[in-house]
């Protein structure tokens, strides 16, 4: 057995031990429990996630997350990517992959580094798949609430009421957005408010679109007026939004693409080198100078970007 393999089972074994400790000294978890110890903050948990029966586990994690303080933030990154998890099994999810990598690295190659530096990737995988997941539904809610808003509007003007309108904006949807208006229906029937029951869908997408349209009824519930206009309007100026962020985008993607090149280049080509010959990077770490020039260029690197931002940045 090599160095590295038993290094490693040591480490699963001594995670696997404490973890059980943790397990076993914390109260079994249930779903009625999850539910109350939810509730923790005012709006932790959305309608759809209260409603199911989903046993944690790994309550030993849920417990240690909770006294980080670190447990309803991630929730809200999940529910805002639609992923419908525990933090705790992301967290698990994270801990298997980056093990297993790990391992398989080691059949390759015997340098710890490199085996440690692929882990490390492996165990961000997941996060970066519900950061990915998130933007892409904030992405699909922006495209897709114009046309809600007029439907709604359309269900309005023909006599429908408000809940009826969104009832039928729910059902004729597709998804994201027709999972958000169901929550604001659930919320609205449970006794909030309808302009509350908005403000918490706000609050999981934190798209700037769906903030305009909380405002706009928000304000037309304390001045009155007409709620079809109001909301066809609203969505007739959330697509010219749109229209303009996108061409924006088209017209600021050759400076998007230079900010990408110049993270990745220089540390894609320092892992290759690495790999290659491990010998010729070593004077950056071992000598002073060479640690001198690592953080001047890293300092440089993030001046870039930050300015390469700086000069992308539009508001629309």
């Amino acid at each position: 057995m090599t160095p590295t393999l038993f290094i490693a089972m040591i480490s699963l074994l001594l995670g696997g031990t404490i973890y059980a400790v943790i397990t076993a000294l914390g109260p079994a978890s249930t779903a009625h429990e999850r539910r109350r110890l939810a509730q923790t903050t005012q709006y932790d948990v959305t309608p759809s996630f209260q409603n199911i029966e989903r046993p944690d586990f790994a309550p030993g994690v849920t417990i240690l997350l909770r006294v980080l303080k670190l447990h309803d933030r991630i929730q809200w990154e999940l529910v805002r990517a639609g992923l419908l998890l525990n933090p705790s099994e992301i967290i698990a999810l994270s801990l298997a992959a980056g093990g297993l990598v790990f391992l398989g690295t080691s059949l390759f190659t015997s340098r710890l580094p490199a085996q440690l530096l692929v882990a490390l990737l492996a165990m961000a995988a997941p996060w970066i798949y519900a950061m990915m997941r998130k933007g892409h539904r904030q992405k699909q809610i922006t495209i897709q609430l114009p046309e809600s808003l007029r439907l709604i509007a359309s269900s309005l003007r023909s006599g429908f009421s408000i809940l009826r309108a969104l009832q039928v904006a729910a059902k004729e949807m597709a998804p994201p957005i027709s999972q958000e208006i169901s929550w604001v229906l659930d919320e609205i029937n449970v006794g909030i408010s309808r302009e509350e029951a908005f403000s918490h869908m706000a609050t999981r997408t934190q798209s700037p679109d769906v903030k305009l349209m909380v405002t706009a009824i928000q304000i037309q519930s304390k001045v009155g007026g007409n709620l079809a206009e109001i909301l066809e309007t609203t969505g007739d100026m959330i697509q010219e939004r749109f229209h303009l962020a996108a061409e924006i985008a088209a017209l600021t993607a050759e400076g998007r693409l230079s900010a990408g090149v110049l993270t990745c280049m220089p540390m894609g080509m320092a892992f290759i080198i690495y790999l290659l010959n491990p010998n010729y990077l070593m004077p950056l770490v071992t000598e002073p100078i060479g640690t001198i020039m690592l953080v001047a260029g890293a300092g440089l690197m993030l001046t870039g970007l930050a300015v390469i931002k700086l000069m992308l940045k539009v508001d629309v």
